[in-house]
């Protein structure tokens, strides 16, 4: 095991865990971008080593560049406001709005990335707290609760989910996911939903009540004069639906008849290609795409392979407490078990991508799409027991702190450890019941 490898692994890890704990210290991106840096110049990994790395790894890159573009085209176009304002119409008063928001986002999330929804959602949840005049805390938490739970439903729900379909090498990613993973995603929306309307309900109902407000106007999903003119000046609302549309089935067409694989991130590229030529302000279109989260994934693949071809993970292979695939039942407890507790050290995207070489080492494949599930569904829905779980958490962190509102891990960890031990339970007993 080369020991200049893991020292560098260390001190990437290192500083990642140290910036979560403190808030404070280089952006992720950068420490990440530093650690891949420190493995070709240490000579750990030739630079051809660190471009294959990246090359092999491109069509993640690509298909989270076109859900960044997708998301940023849906806020210019004012599409998610509109769905949010569609969305508070059915809460009947400020008690029903937990369960409301953690459904609705939560089944937005499974169909844009979780990361870029909260950048949006928190201004757009602040506004929201004005309106009613109630506590935005309650409100951003079930954000970041929501976004968490509902993203596991598909591989482009997160980029941890994408990280699994595409490096684990199962076939029709989009099929297996819904099949694994839609059941427990309903169940754990619904159960969640009324746990927080449990938790915030009364609280935000108490709040309001002291200055009372007409109820929520509502507003058709669809607007009274057509969406014509909608998608006349922002073709991304015609276009996002139609790629997803042609995402599922061409996944689907492939499960079905058995065929080769589809590129997914092709038909995901194709769309957003199209919609950055036809829609305006294309400049501002690209600047609103988040390209640190882009730099950190380049960087993360190269200190992976870093720490492959160092000799890390083989070594790890003997070491780490998850039997291989001839005994699924422990394995999936063991799976599911490190994946919550090691996405609080160094939070959940690099969990996994530390994790796909060596499950891969263990002998799992194409042929156990229910452990590779178990590592998607368990990391996510990690970020619900601490802030340091999740990236997206961080990001709603940072937003609220920007707009003079801390949030403390107290108060995170005091609602979200109850609400990760009934969501990973149910995700146990349900991929359980499918061996």
């Amino acid at each position: 095991m080369n020991g200049v490898a893991v020292a560098i692994l260390l001190l990437t890890v290192g500083g990642v865990i140290a910036r979560q704990l403190l808030q404070r210290g280089p952006p992720v991106w950068v420490l990440f971008l530093t650690g891949a840096v420190a493995m070709v110049a240490a000579g750990v990994l030739p630079p051809s080593g660190a471009s294959e790395a990246i090359a092999s790894n491109l069509p993640i890159l690509l298909f989270l560049f076109a859900l960044f573009l997708f998301a940023a085209g849906l806020e210019q176009a004012g599409a998610l406001d509109h769905v949010t304002d569609w969305i508070l119409g059915r809460a009947r008063d400020p008690a029903d709005l937990p369960l409301v928001l953690f459904v609705a986002f939560g089944l937005l999330s499974a169909f844009v990335l979780n990361d870029a929804l909260v950048l949006v959602g928190v201004p757009m949840f602040f506004a929201l707290a004005r309106r009613i005049r109630v506590s935005a805390e309650p409100l951003l938490l079930t954000l970041a609760f929501s976004v968490t739970v509902g993203s596991v439903m598909t591989p482009f729900g997160n980029p941890q989910n994408l990280l699994v379909s595409l490096g684990s090498g199962v076939s029709a990613p989009v099929a297996t996911f819904l099949r694994y993973l839609a059941l427990p995603t309903a169940i754990n929306l619904v159960v969640g939903g009324l746990y927080l309307r449990r938790v915030y309900g009364p609280r935000l109902a108490f709040e309001a009540q002291r200055e009372p407000l007409p109820p929520a106007r509502r507003v058709p999903f669809f607007p009274a004069n057509g969406i014509g003119s909608a998608v006349r000046r922002f073709p991304v609302v015609a276009i996002f639906p139609i790629t997803l549309l042609a995402i599922l089935t061409a996944d689907l067409s492939s499960a079905l008849i058995r065929g080769p694989p589809v590129p997914l991130y092709a038909i995901a590229l194709g769309g957003a290609t199209v919609t950055l030529l036809a829609s305006p302000g294309r400049s501002t279109l690209l600047g609103r795409v988040n390209w640190s989260i882009l730099v950190l994934f380049a960087g993360l693949f190269v200190v992976v392979a870093g720490a492959e071809a160092g000799g890390i993970l083989p070594a790890l292979e003997s070491t780490v407490p998850i039997p291989g695939p001839g005994h699924p039942g422990a394995a999936l407890g063991s799976i599911l078990l490190t994946s919550v507790a090691g996405s609080q050290l160094v939070s959940n995207v690099p969990w996994v991508a530390l994790q796909i070489p060596l499950l891969h080492g263990l002998g799992y494949g194409a042929s156990t799409p229910w452990a590779w599930m178990a590592l998607a569904g368990g990391s996510t829905l990690a970020g619900n027991l601490t802030l340091l779980g999740a990236a997206s958490n961080l990001i709603v962190v940072e937003q609220a702190e920007r707009a003079g509102l801390r949030i403390g891990l107290r108060s995170f960890v005091r609602v979200g450890l109850p609400l990760t031990a009934i969501t990973v339970g149910v995700l146990f007993a349900c991929l359980w019941a499918g061996l």
